[in-house]
C-alpha cells in the first residue's frame, strides 16, 4: 500500500507542474468547445425536428388504419413541417425556427438543383390547407383511398427531404 500511495502523491507533485503550461492554451480550448457547442446544438435541435417528422407520421398510419381521416391528415402535416424546419435549421443555422414558415421560405428550403421543388411546396400547402378545416365532416370528398394516396405521398416527400438533411448529418 506504501507503493501505491507515493504513485499517487508523485502524479501530483507533476500535476502541479504541468498546470501552468495548460493555462496558455486553455483560452483557445474554449473558444473551440463553444463552437463545437453550437454545432452540437445544431445537429442535436435538427435530429430532434427529424424524429418528430417520423414520430408524426408513424402516428398518422395508426390513425388512418383506425379510419381517422382528420387526425391522420393532421399529423401528416405535422410530420412536414417538423421535417421542413429541420432542413430550414441545416440551411439557417438558427436553433429556433420560425413558428409558421410562409410557402415562399418552404420554395427556398425544399429547392435543390435537381428536384426544383414546387410540386414539393404545393403539396405542403395542400396538405395544410387541407388539414386546418375546422368543418371537416362537410367536406367528404376525401375517400379513404384518397387519404391513403395523400399518406403515401406525404411518406415519399418525406424521404426526399430526409435525403437532403442526410447531406449534413448523419441520421440514423
Amino acid at each position: 500500500m506504501a507503493r501505491n500511495w507515493s504513485i499517487i502523491e508523485a502524479h501530483c507533485n507533476h500535476q502541479e507542474a504541468f498546470t501552468p503550461r495548460f493555462q496558455g492554451s486553455y483560452d483557445a480550448m474554449k473558444s473551440e468547445f463553444t463552437h463545437n457547442l453550437d454545432d452540437y446544438r445544431l445537429r442535436n435541435t435538427i435530429l430532434d425536428y427529424h424524429q418528430h417528422s417520423r414520430y408524426h407520421i408513424k402516428l398518422a398510419n395508426i390513425m388512418h388504419s383506425h379510419n381517422q381521416s382528420q387526425a391522420c391528415l393532421i399529423l401528416c402535416d405535422w410530420a412536414l413541417a417538423s421535417m421542413v424546419k429541420a432542413l430550414y435549421i441545416q440551411e439557417y443555422h438558427v436553433v429556433h425556427p420560425p413558428k409558421e414558415l410562409t410557402m415562399n421560405e418552404i420554395l427556398h428550403i425544399v429547392h435543390t438543383d435537381t428536384e426544383p421543388g414546387l410540386d414539393i411546396a404545393m403539396f405542403i400547402g395542400t396538405i395544410q390547407h387541407r388539414s386546418s378545416i375546422e368543418e371537416f365532416n362537410h367536406d367528404r370528398n376525401l375517400q379513404p383511398n384518397n387519404i391513403e394516396k395523400l399518406l403515401q405521398r406525404t411518406q415519399e416527400i418525406l424521404e426526399e427531404l430526409e435525403n437532403q438533411l442526410k447531406n449534413d448529418i448523419e441520421i440514423k
